[in-house]
């Protein structure tokens, strides 16, 4: 894809949201050929400052990407996206990372996303669900490249972390040996 450059009308700016969502290390390969829709109750185009803001109820979608917040503000540097802030009563991101997987559903008052670190990072009622599992603590970092997550309770011990891991279902050969 062609080095982005600053937008200067709407169809600038669906570039910037492609480059972001289309490099995007959770999104399943159909994902970023889907069409990209955004609708809120108004927008803001900064073009000096590289940042954008969505306000009032927005929704995202491309493919099995699905972003629901009060505001997404959307940053970024020579063209190219670099951090999104996502604030809501909770925020909501939703998307399938491959075909195998479950849909992936973090909430938070805040959630951040860092594109040159790839990293996720969920603030105040956060959680994270996949196939089941589900984590929950006022702060969630999520480490793409390491595939490392990271929870934290409130500093008044008023929310700790917990996690919830199913059961796992037996095996055929397993459900077999106990016939």
């Amino acid at each position: 894809m062609p080095a982005i450059k600053f937008f200067t009308s709407l169809t600038g700016l669906f570039c910037l949201l492609s480059g972001f969502f289309g490099t995007s290390a959770l999104a399943l390969p159909s994902d970023r050929q889907a069409t990209i829709t955004v609708d809120a109750d108004r927008a803001q185009i900064n073009e000096k400052t590289g940042i954008t803001e969505y306000h009032g109820a927005v929704v995202i979608k491309q493919g099995t990407l699905l972003i629901e917040a009060d505001q997404v503000t959307i940053y970024s540097t020579d063209g190219q996206a670099n951090k999104i802030i996502c604030i809501g009563k909770p925020a909501h991101y939703q998307q399938q990372p491959n075909p195998e997987d479950g849909l992936v559903n973090a909430h938070g008052n805040t959630i951040e996303y860092y594109l040159d670190t790839e990293t996720i990072t969920l603030i105040k009622n956060a959680s994270l669900e996949q196939q089941g599992s589900t984590l929950k603590g006022e702060h969630i970092n999520y480490d793409i490249k390491a595939e490392l997550v990271e929870a934290k309770g409130s500093a008044s011990s008023q929310q700790r972390v917990h996690m919830v891991i199913p059961a796992s279902e037996p095996s055929a050969d397993e459900q077999k040996d106990s016939d």
